[in-house]
């Protein structure tokens, strides 16, 4: 995979979690990263409270790759067996999706996820799934997918997987369960985003930005990485050029 393939950029830090940027920083951000050569975003609509799809939806071209997600209706605890009808409902859906649309300015969605998946969820949630995937037939997502909490430590049930196209998932010293699925999503034609690689910048008091890109771009794998400088984003291109096959 190209390096281009493979990098997302990471949009939670641009809605003030992290770091305050000015819209103005923001859009020249992402100018930038679009100049470099990135073309792939990862963002929810709850960023910033919508605003974050907002700034995408001006900034970015048609042909830019566009990864967000539907919030629950309550974030659910991983530990729950609530059923997933406690977090997300079909209108719900209908209505997030109708919103992400409007606010990233696109007709049609590149990758929809749900944005809290839970270990207990698998038969019981195949109505939300048969849902987005009736989405995708008519055309309003090209793929749709689940995103995993950190901690999540079960297998995605084999109910599940064959509805969906993408998985996102936590990666870094702390979060690697991943690896014992990898292998089997990868086979299977999965697209996988590992993201958390820094855990929001609290892992490089103890361990290197580059050994932590280095770990997840040895994966045959898409990374998910926020950004809030030019020079992090000018570095981030040149680990996985270098870790690119």
């Amino acid at each position: 995979m190209k390096w281009f393939e493979r990098l997302y950029f990471g949009t939670w830090q641009l809605g003030g979690q992290s770091k305050n940027l000015s819209i103005p920083q923001i859009e020249s951000l992402l100018n930038f990263a679009l100049m470099a050569g990135v073309c792939r975003f990862d963002t929810a609509a709850v960023y910033g409270g919508g605003m974050v799809e907002k700034i995408l939806g001006t900034c970015l071209p048609e042909g830019a790759v566009i990864v967000t997600k539907i919030p629950a209706i309550k974030k659910p605890d991983i530990t729950t067996t609530v059923p997933i009808d406690e977090f997300y409902t079909l209108d719900q859906l209908d209505r997030s999706v109708e919103g992400s649309l409007s606010r990233l300015r696109r007709t049609r969605l590149d990758t929809v996820l749900l944005h809290n998946w839970l270990p207990s969820w698998s038969s019981d949630a195949l109505g939300i799934l048969h849902h987005l995937q009736d989405m995708k037939k008519a055309g309003v997502a090209q793929r749709i997918g689940i995103s995993l909490p950190n901690d999540f430590l079960a297998h995605i049930d084999e109910e599940v997987l064959p509805f969906v196209d993408v998985i996102e998932a936590p990666f870094n010293p702390n979060q690697r369960w991943v690896l014992e699925q990898l292998p089997a999503f990868i086979d299977s034609g999965k697209e996988v985003l590992l993201r958390s690689l820094f855990g929001q910048g609290k892992l490089l008091s103890t361990h290197s930005a580059e050994s932590l890109i280095t770990d997840a771009a040895r994966l045959d794998t898409s990374v998910v990485i926020g950004m809030t400088t030019e020079e992090q984003i000018i570095r981030n291109i040149n680990h996985l050029k270098g870790g690119a096959t």
